[in-house]
């Protein structure tokens, strides 16, 4: 085990796999979590000429 985390945290080539691994898993999260959003809003199409489109008017 020690041999595992001196190549990680010793070594370039640890490193840079600990980053792509790390920006994997967080692509990977973005990716579920905005699935999951998209079900949760769904998207009921373009507004209808009598929905208001500005808060101000």
């Amino acid at each position: 085990m020690d041999a595992v985390f001196s190549f990680l945290f010793g070594t370039r080539t640890g490193f840079a796999i600990l980053f792509a691994g790390g920006i994997l898993l967080f692509a990977i999260l973005a990716f579920v979590m905005e699935k999951r959003t998209h079900k949760m809003y769904v998207d009921r199409g373009p507004k209808s000429e009598d929905e208001e489109d500005n808060f101000w008017d």
